[in-house]
């Protein structure tokens, strides 16, 4: 007797197992044969003990033709189109030509450290792209033709944005508004944090982990400081 599937921990791993049930393949096996995954990578991304990079995201998309709006997000419809699944990649990628969507460029291997620290990369060619309506960036406070995809590492902004989540960047707003999270440039580290200005024109570093204390970077210490873009979305796993 089959024992039973554990629960999904997080909604990404819901809705990936609900991708499974939806093209009718129950048996991970098989499921993980014709995705070209292997089974065990299937069961820690359904149970929520990893998060998939976006290769993986896009391997749903390509083979299944899912919207990774929907499998981020959880917003709009699980499929791109009405064609049954197992759709070819140029009928996945349809939707993605209509006016209302934009294509976020991924870096697979940018990783703002969640911590104390991540050394900025010296390649930032795009690995990939992600579309997501210019509605839903809006709606988020963003400037769609200035955002782009990158990760968290770290466990410094738990329960917030815990390890392994997307993170949408948007390169344009680099004025501080204080309490809100950013990707920031400090001493040649690439650091995911929320700042704070204080009235003596020191700069706050705070993470929501209360295990890390604030650091402040006095007004002489600021040529150290460079503000990549705010975070206006992460795909968080609680």
């Amino acid at each position: 007797m089959a024992r039973p599937e554990i629960e999904p921990k997080t909604p990404l791993g819901k809705r990936l197992r609900a991708v499974r049930t939806q093209v009718g393949i129950e048996d991970r096996d098989s499921f993980a044969e014709q995705s070209g995954i292997s089974k065990s990578t299937i069961a820690h991304y359904e149970r929520g003990d990893r998060t998939p990079d976006a290769t993986m995201l896009e391997r749903y998309r390509d083979r299944w033709g899912v919207d990774l709006n929907w499998l981020i997000t959880g917003k709009g419809e699980m499929f791109q189109s009405q064609g049954e699944s197992g759709q070819s990649q140029s009928m996945a990628l349809t939707n993605l030509d209509r006016p209302d969507f934009v294509r976020l460029p991924v870096y697979n291997e940018i990783r703002a450290s969640a911590g104390p620290g991540a050394a900025v990369p010296t390649s930032e060619h795009a690995d990939g792209v992600v579309a997501f309506t210019s509605r839903f960036l809006r709606d988020q406070g963003a400037h769609p033709d200035h955002c782009s995809i990158i990760w968290a590492r770290g466990d410094s902004m738990q329960p917030t944005i815990p390890d392994g989540s997307i993170l949408i960047v948007d390169r344009s707003q680099t004025d501080v508004v204080n309490g809100c999270i950013y990707v920031l440039n400090v001493a040649d580290d690439l650091l995911v944090k929320r700042v704070r200005r204080r009235l003596d024109a020191t700069v706050e570093i705070v993470s929501d982990n209360s295990m890390y204390p604030p650091e402040a970077l006095r007004a002489d210490q600021l040529q150290q400081l460079r503000i990549v873009g705010r975070v206006v979305y992460f795909c968080r796993t609680p």
